[in-house]
């Protein structure tokens, strides 16, 4: 009896104040096997497509990474085959995909090949998915406009504690985390795992968690869980959590190891978590948006021991505001998404009853047998 595949759940994908931040570029590598680049409106089973393919590779044995929507907790944006080096992804907004090397590595699947135009274009169809498109982008607007203002709060949260930071006490926790990481491991550039010793390592960058319309989602249990070495971080914002993760990217980088680092969706250009797979060890930061439960053996750091109690007790008021109103702000985004998902939802019902679901499965069987022969040739490549 085949032994079903290993499942890993990411975001590669997020809500932020700027609005939707897109890492679909670390899906898969530039120069792939093949991606599969899914067009088509709401509704016309993108997310199933992938599902119903995974599933199927699950069971043959294959491991798959399942890329998780921020927008919709049960849908899927992507999918990637490690054995077959090949993705299958939702190329439409609001992460939008067109191929770099269109042929050589990407193909477009057009979905929208089996809608009845005709249906879709009747005056009360076109009026109905004019009116629940712009519904859709309004509500969406509205979250990001809830997502700056918590922004705004967490940023004077953090600064009350920043103020108060004994910051000597913190980069001395950074170094003996470093010193512990990286006890007997290759020196600078000479990752022994690495086929070209000296080169620096490579990071994939994506996002272990998100706002959801059904609140915070997070991934950090199945991303870490076979981690044996792990360093969690907990402590109130301001009081350097990132600043450690950075340094040990940094760190393992510049010795030659491949990172798996996993960015902020408020700060979306920084470092919330790492994983070094071959030290099978990772750092992870544990808060309200993304609380992490230490297990046996997890080494915990409170960093919110390095801030000056004296201190803060100046500033009581001001930082429990500051909480609040952060709460408050991500609670209402949380609400705005669910309008939104709402509206969407709506959308895809305009399309639902006009699509060639027997053609989409056919398509889905041909990608399917393309993927395997990715993975077949794969094995031909490495004598597998």
């Amino acid at each position: 009896m085949t032994r079903p595949g290993a499942v890993s759940h990411y975001f590669a994908g997020a809500n932020t104040p700027g609005g939707f931040f897109s890492r679909y570029d670390q899906i898969a590598p530039a120069d792939a096997r093949k991606v599969f680049i899914l067009k088509g409106g709401p509704g016309t089973g993108k997310s199933t497509f992938m599902k119903r393919i995974a599933e199927e590779l699950l069971a043959l044995g294959h491991d798959v990474e399942y890329f998780h929507c921020s927008a919709d907790n049960e849908g899927i944006d992507a999918i990637y085959v490690p054995a077959a080096d090949a993705a299958v992804l939702d190329g439409t907004a609001p992460h939008v995909v067109d191929p770099k090397y269109p042929g050589a590595v990407e193909e477009i699947i057009n979905l929208g090949q089996f809608w009845d135009e005709r249906a879709l274009r009747s005056p009360e169809a076109k009026e109905r998915i004019i009116r629940l498109t712009r519904g859709y982008k309004f509500w969406f607007q509205r979250a990001n406009e809830a997502r700056r203002a918590a922004q705004a709060w967490l940023d004077e949260w953090a600064a009350y504690h920043r103020a108060c930071l004994d910051e000597d006490r913190m980069q001395a926790a950074g170094e003996a985390i470093l010193a512990e990481l990286f006890r007997g491991a290759p020196a600078d550039g000479q990752d022994s795992t690495d086929p070209a010793p000296g080169r620096p390592g490579r990071a994939r960058r994506l996002f272990a968690s998100a706002i959801t319309h059904g609140g915070p989602r997070s991934f950090l249990g199945p991303v870490f869980n076979g981690v044996r070495r792990r360093f969690v971080l907990v402590g109130p914002p301001g009081t350097g959590k990132k600043t450690i993760v950075q340094r040990v990217v940094d760190a393992a980088l510049a010795r030659g190891l491949d990172a798996d680092v996993f960015h902020c969706t408020m700060y979306p250009e920084r470092p919330d978590h790492v994983r070094l797979r071959a030290l099978s060890a990772g750092v992870i930061s544990s808060s309200w948006a993304h609380e992490y439960t230490p297990g046996p053996g997890d080494e915990v750091i409170d960093t919110g021991a390095f801030v000056d109690p004296a201190k803060l007790a100046s500033y009581a008021d001001a930082v429990a505001g500051a909480e609040a109103a952060y709460r408050a702000a991500l609670r209402r985004e949380v609400e705005h998404l669910g309008r939104a998902k709402a509206v969407h939802d709506e959308l895809e019902q305009c399309y639902l009853p006009h699509m060639d679901f027997d053609g989409i499965e056919r398509v889905r069987r041909e990608t399917l047998e393309r993927i395997l022969a990715c993975i077949a040739e794969g094995q031909a490549d490495t004598g597998a």
